[in-house]
């Protein structure tokens, strides 16, 4: 082999290194650093020519050292599910871990491969499959619901006005007033459900999402609750156009943006963020992100696991079907919808859209 063949193939070979979607870090039997593909640079914040030759504590979280060091130890792979260490910089991240012997041809052992992936994509795909088969079971449900109520509260309805009008009994009369008011609103809900039918009317086309977003956040600043709340928008122009239904979802950030909106006290903030992200695909596909930040009072945690559910509300007033119709719309554009709350500090809604392949 010439030496410029050789050259192509650690070329070639430090081109596959790099283009690992895991971050890779190669130790020998001192546990001094031998390799590191461009992600483990990006991740640990260090470049390769720093950390070759060095001691991975100097930038490596302790469990991953731990890891590895079970691996020499007991000369064989060790998988990690999921462990939280902390950074150099204090961010706290989630981690999948795979800690590998790495032999050589007499089968002695002369390192250790650490292979490190990100676990909230996984997470974020078994929250999504959760999601689209919650939205099939909520949808017959409800769509089951709504049509057997409906003819009902139409007879409850009449009987009530006829009664109210054939009645000299004030107390008669008023408890008539009060079943159609009620019957009205059980109506009401039940066209919200209503939503949840397939419309033919509604056309998935390519669609501009800032100019959506841009829409609500005009007419939100007309409204009169809009003279105590700052609304601040931070989008990423590089985002392509996604292919969705315009009403359907232009209802869905409708709901969040008036959600974050009422959130907040005197003088809140209202932030609504676009950007790539690349961490999370959706069946394949690149996905971006809409996220409303409020600075509010937060959501108590035991409230978080139900906000999604249907009738579900600390409003006073609330239908609890706003988020419970996000929820399904987003499912039914293959998306996620995630919520991170915390008390005094605030909301974020994060929603997650698949664009399609090129």
């Amino acid at each position: 082999m010439t030496d410029t063949e050789s050259s192509k193939n650690q070329v070639d070979y430090q081109e596959i290194f790099d283009a690992f979607p895991e971050s890779i870090i190669i130790l020998d039997n001192n546990f001094s650093v031998l390799d590191m593909n461009d992600n483990a640079e990006t991740t640990f914040i260090i470049s390769r020519k720093k950390a070759k030759g060095k001691r991975p504590d100097l930038f490596m979280p302790i469990e991953l050292e731990e890891l590895a060091k079970r691996s020499l130890e007991e000369e064989r792979t060790i998988f990690e599910d999921e462990i939280n260490p902390t950074l150099r910089g204090g961010e706290k991240i989630s981690i999948q871990a795979i800690a590998s012997p790495l032999f050589n041809t007499q089968g002695n052992i002369q390192g250790v491969i650490l292979q490190i992936k990100d676990a909230e994509p996984a997470k974020f795909l078994s929250k999504k499959n959760i999601q689209a088969i919650s939205t099939s079971r909520f949808e017959r449900l409800m769509l089951g619901l709504a049509h057997e109520l409906k003819n009902p509260l139409s007879g409850i309805r009449g009987a009530a006005q006829l009664l109210a009008g054939e009645t000299e009994n004030t107390e008669t009369a008023k408890c008539a007033e009060i079943i159609t008011k009620e019957a009205d609103r059980l109506t009401t809900l039940i066209d919200s459900l209503k939503q949840l039918e397939p419309s033919a009317q509604e056309v998935h086309e390519q669609l501009d999402i800032h100019e959506i977003l841009m829409e609500i956040i005009y007419l939100e600043s007309l409204s009169e609750q809009s003279k105590r709340i700052k609304y601040k928008h931070n989008f990423d122009i590089t985002l392509p156009q996604i292919k969705c239904g315009r009403n359907s979802i232009k209802q869905v950030f409708l709901n969040l943006i008036q959600n974050a909106s009422q959130a907040v006290k005197e003088n809140g903030e209202v932030e609504i963020s676009t950007r790539w992200t690349s961490a999370h695909r959706l069946k394949d596909q690149r996905a971006i992100s809409v996220e409303i930040k409020d600075n509010g009072s937060g959501i108590p945690a035991d409230s978080l696991e139900k906000i999604f559910s249907p009738f579900y509300t600390t409003r006073k007033g609330g239908t609890g079907l706003g988020l419970f119709l996000a929820y399904q719309i987003i499912a039914k554009h293959n998306g996620v919808i995630l919520v991170e709350s915390e008390l005094a500090t605030g909301t974020v809604f994060k929603v997650y859209l698949p664009v399609d392949r090129d």
